[in-house]
């Protein structure tokens, strides 16, 4: 899996292009930040950027900008409202500029097609990346390179997502995380908790359908009573 930052305040773009993306084995971490992107980028080995300057508009973060372009040789491209402003982002050398309405899919499409001449120029492979190990939980396997979970080489059919909130909990064991906690580390932005914390906890439900021998009395997926959720247990590395 490789991660793609998404620079926006916008949850429900957050979550239409984290679908899209992961549906094609990209991570989307998204910043309401744009002082913190270099930082994430280089925390999680970003493949490139996604812009929203609906949220960020480039004349309040020229600076910001400049110095992306100038430090990654990485697709970015800017998400805008309206074409007026298209040339100057070409001249100043950003990689593609798209208006509304944006189409997760053509998104996609268009980041992979730049993802491919930057990886021509550099001489690597397209969609290069280092392998990483699976993890097995009692008798699941998750494979991160396919990006699937399996049991007795079954695939489970987790979801894109369900798969993120399972890697995420493990991640952060022993921690318990708050359904806050979790919204913001798998789906990203900012969000209303009142009316998204409902989701954290269909999804938990649908993971443990699928990955717990009990559901109902789950070994590995716990419930901190009014707080949130945190993984017990133990897990092997298996490098491929």
């Amino acid at each position: 899996m490789q991660h793609i930052t998404l620079v926006t305040k916008q949850l429900r773009l957050a979550i239409e292009l984290g679908k899209a993306f992961n549906d094609h084995e990209y991570f989307v971490d998204t910043s309401d930040e744009p002082h913190q992107v270099p930082n994430l980028m280089d925390e999680k080995h970003s493949s490139g950027v996604l812009w929203d300057l609906t949220a960020f508009p480039a004349q309040h973060w020229e600076k910001v900008l400049h110095k992306l372009r100038s430090n990654y040789q990485l697709p970015i491209i800017m998400l805008a409202k309206t074409p007026h402003h298209g040339t100057q982002f070409f001249q100043a050398g950003f990689d593609d500029y798209v208006t509304k309405p944006w189409d997760p899919e053509e998104l996609v499409a268009r980041f992979q097609q730049k993802q491919q001449l930057y990886d021509q120029i550099s001489g690597k492979p397209l969609r290069e990346s280092q392998t990483q190990p699976s993890l097995i939980v009692d008798d699941v396997v998750i494979d991160r390179q396919k990006y699937k979970a399996f049991k007795n080489d079954q695939d489970l059919g987790l979801t894109p997502k369900e798969l993120k909130l399972l890697l995420y909990l493990i991640e952060h064991a022993p921690q318990v995380l708050s359904r806050a906690q979790l919204l913001a580390g798998v789906w990203g932005g900012q969000y209303d908790i009142s009316e998204t914390s409902r989701m954290v906890d269909i999804h938990i439900s649908h993971l443990r359908d699928k990955i717990e021998s009990d559901p109902k009395h789950p070994d590995h997926i716990k419930t901190v009573r009014g707080f949130g959720y945190h993984f017990v247990g133990n897990y092997q590395i298996k490098k491929s």
